[in-house]
Protein backbone atom coordinates (compact mmCIF):
# COMPACT_ATOMS: atom_id res chain seq x y z
CA UNK A 1 0.00 0.00 0.00
CA UNK A 2 1.35 3.66 -0.89
CA UNK A 3 1.97 5.83 1.74
CA UNK A 4 0.45 8.71 1.54
CA UNK A 5 1.62 12.41 0.58
CA UNK A 6 0.48 13.66 3.67
CA UNK A 7 2.73 11.91 5.90
CA UNK A 8 5.93 11.56 3.75
CA UNK A 9 4.99 15.63 4.26
CA UNK A 10 4.59 15.46 7.70
CA UNK A 11 7.68 13.13 8.17
CA UNK A 12 9.88 16.05 6.29
CA UNK A 13 8.54 18.89 8.05
CA UNK A 14 9.43 16.44 11.72
CA UNK A 15 13.17 16.39 10.28
CA UNK A 16 13.55 19.73 9.42
CA UNK A 17 12.44 21.27 13.16
CA UNK A 18 14.75 18.63 14.23
CA UNK A 19 17.56 19.55 12.16
CA UNK A 20 16.96 23.12 12.90
CA UNK A 21 16.95 22.49 16.60
CA UNK A 22 20.38 21.46 16.06
CA UNK A 23 21.56 23.96 14.19
CA UNK A 24 20.35 26.41 16.61
CA UNK A 25 22.40 25.00 19.14
CA UNK A 26 25.46 25.17 17.39
CA UNK A 27 24.91 28.31 16.87
CA UNK A 28 24.95 29.17 20.92
CA UNK A 29 27.92 27.38 21.00
CA UNK A 30 29.01 29.25 17.88
CA UNK A 31 28.34 32.89 19.61
CA UNK A 32 28.71 31.77 23.23
CA UNK A 33 31.89 33.31 24.87
CA UNK A 34 32.32 30.77 27.46
CA UNK A 35 31.66 27.60 24.80
CA UNK A 36 33.09 28.02 21.16
CA UNK A 37 33.24 31.92 20.82
CA UNK A 38 33.75 31.35 17.28
CA UNK A 39 32.75 34.06 16.09
CA UNK A 40 35.54 36.25 17.72
CA UNK A 41 37.02 35.15 14.85
CA UNK A 42 34.98 34.34 12.15
CA UNK A 43 32.59 36.05 10.29
CA UNK A 44 29.45 34.28 8.90
CA UNK A 45 26.56 35.04 5.91
CA UNK A 46 24.61 38.11 6.87
CA UNK A 47 21.99 37.51 8.62
CA UNK A 48 23.69 34.49 10.21
CA UNK A 49 24.58 36.17 13.59
CA UNK A 50 24.91 39.55 14.79
CA UNK A 51 27.60 41.49 12.31
CA UNK A 52 31.04 41.80 13.39
CA UNK A 53 33.87 42.63 11.85
CA UNK A 54 36.45 39.50 13.35
CA UNK A 55 39.04 38.41 10.78
CA UNK A 56 41.24 36.64 11.87
CA UNK A 57 39.74 33.34 10.38
CA UNK A 58 38.15 32.38 7.41
CA UNK A 59 34.90 34.02 6.32
CA UNK A 60 32.33 30.81 6.85
CA UNK A 61 29.42 30.28 4.71
CA UNK A 62 27.57 27.80 2.35
CA UNK A 63 30.10 28.95 -0.35
CA UNK A 64 33.33 28.50 1.49
CA UNK A 65 32.34 25.39 2.99
CA UNK A 66 31.09 23.75 -0.28
CA UNK A 67 32.48 20.18 -0.11
CA UNK A 68 33.28 20.39 3.28
CA UNK A 69 31.85 17.28 4.69
CA UNK A 70 30.78 16.29 8.93
CA UNK A 71 34.12 14.58 9.17
CA UNK A 72 36.55 16.77 7.38
CA UNK A 73 34.65 19.91 9.55
CA UNK A 74 35.35 17.72 12.95
CA UNK A 75 39.15 17.13 12.30
CA UNK A 76 39.49 20.98 11.99
CA UNK A 77 37.16 21.66 15.04
CA UNK A 78 38.34 19.04 17.07
CA UNK A 79 42.65 19.74 16.53
CA UNK A 80 43.25 22.30 13.53
CA UNK A 81 46.91 22.07 14.19
CA UNK A 82 46.59 18.62 12.44
CA UNK A 83 46.20 20.39 9.12
CA UNK A 84 47.99 23.55 9.87
CA UNK A 85 50.00 23.45 12.89
CA UNK A 86 50.89 27.35 13.11
CA UNK A 87 46.85 27.93 13.36
CA UNK A 88 45.89 30.23 16.08
CA UNK A 89 42.93 27.98 16.10
CA UNK A 90 42.06 26.35 19.54
CA UNK A 91 41.87 22.58 19.37
CA UNK A 92 38.52 22.35 20.71
CA UNK A 93 38.06 18.99 21.41
CA UNK A 94 42.03 18.15 22.26
CA UNK A 95 41.61 20.58 24.98
CA UNK A 96 38.07 19.29 26.03
CA UNK A 97 36.90 23.06 25.21
CA UNK A 98 33.90 21.63 23.62
CA UNK A 99 32.37 17.99 24.25
CA UNK A 100 31.75 15.67 21.04
CA UNK A 101 27.98 16.74 21.04
CA UNK A 102 28.28 20.69 20.67
CA UNK A 103 31.23 19.99 17.82
CA UNK A 104 28.36 18.09 16.35
CA UNK A 105 25.74 20.82 16.99
CA UNK A 106 28.10 23.28 15.56
CA UNK A 107 29.09 20.87 12.52
CA UNK A 108 25.24 21.17 12.08
CA UNK A 109 25.09 24.93 12.38
CA UNK A 110 28.05 25.70 10.10
CA UNK A 111 26.06 22.97 7.63
CA UNK A 112 22.84 25.19 7.62
CA UNK A 113 24.54 28.47 6.74
CA UNK A 114 23.45 30.26 3.64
Amino acid sequence: MPVPLRLIAMAAAFAAVAAWGQASAGREIFLRRDLGNCIACHQVSDGAVPAVRADVGPRLDAARLKGWNRDRLRVLIEDPTRAHPETVMPPYGRHRLLESREIERVIDYLHALP
